[in-house]
């Protein structure tokens, strides 16, 4: 085991554990999350410290460039589609936030082509969804450098899964009655700042923005 893995397990015991320990003894038989967060498998997404938020909370899935199949194509990720389901109908969250990221290494090798993966060949045959993505992306006007190209990239592909989300009659039938929300995100990593799709001006903005305009 790697000295940093030792280190983290033995302050989690003796620091973590110990501030939490009576959160910790409630979460014991069961859970009751408000959130479904579903992320990037990527190393500097961290939920938690972006959302400040304790054990129990959040309900995670995470995965390359944070999809979702769409509902017809539901059996072509089965971990992902029955973790939705579970947080739904057994949880009962109460909200789904998709979140991507700045340099999104799924996003990069959507737009770099399927013929550059194939020394990857299961990294190749999961983005194969993302070429729609990627075609919508090329059928825009030129972007001033692949800094932006790859942020829409980004931007595209959350609202992509935010839309596969609403495909799902179960999901569609609680957004309709109020009791679940779905929001789409994208992390900045360099400046920390996390943007949200706004549906009626088509737009990410700013949180803070979000939030004064909700």
């Amino acid at each position: 085991m790697l000295e940093r893995l030792k280190d983290g397990l033995t302050n989690f015991r003796n620091v973590t554990y110990e501030k939490y320990k009576h959160l910790y003894h409630d979460l014991e038989q069961e859970q009751h999350p408000h959130t479904l967060f579903i992320a990037c498998s990527d190393s500097r997404v961290n939920p938690e410290r972006l959302l400040d938020s304790q054990p129990g909370e959040i309900f995670m899935v995470r995965n390359i460039a944070n999809t979702v199949p769409a509902y017809e194509l539901s059996q072509n990720d089965p971990t992902t589609v029955a973790s939705i389901e579970f947080a739904v109908e057994v949880l009962g969250v109460k909200e789904i936030i998709i979140c991507g990221h700045s340099n999104c290494g799924g996003c990069a090798a959507a737009i770099s082509g399927q013929e550059n993966l194939t020394h990857i060949p299961f990294t190749q045959h999961y983005l194969k969804p993302l070429e729609s993505v990627k075609e919508k992306l090329e059928a825009h006007n030129s972007f001033p450098d692949e800094n932006a190209k790859a942020t829409q990239m980004e931007h595209m592909n959350v609202i992509e899964q935010v839309d596969h989300l609403k495909s799902y009659p179960n999901i569609r039938k609680r957004l309709e009655s109020g009791t679940l929300e779905i929001e789409g995100w994208h992390y900045d990593i360099k400046s920390g700042n996390v943007f949200i799709y706004d549906e009626t001006t088509q737009s990410f903005l700013k949180s803070e923005e979000y939030q004064s305009v909700q």
